[in-house]
């Protein structure tokens, strides 16, 4: 017996195009912010 997994892909619409740069700004700060709430410790002895 076979099985295969189907993904549709959703394409969203952007009400307003954004500059890549904003967008990745945007997402480095919420994902920075989700470590920091989570006790991560981004900085320090590498």
């Amino acid at each position: 017996m076979t099985s295969e997994n189907v993904t549709e892909a959703e394409t969203v619409e952007p009400s307003e195009p954004q500059p890549v740069k904003a967008v990745e700004d945007r997402l480095i700060d919420e994902l920075v912010s989700r470590a920091q709430a989570e006790g991560l410790q981004l900085t320090g002895e590498g």
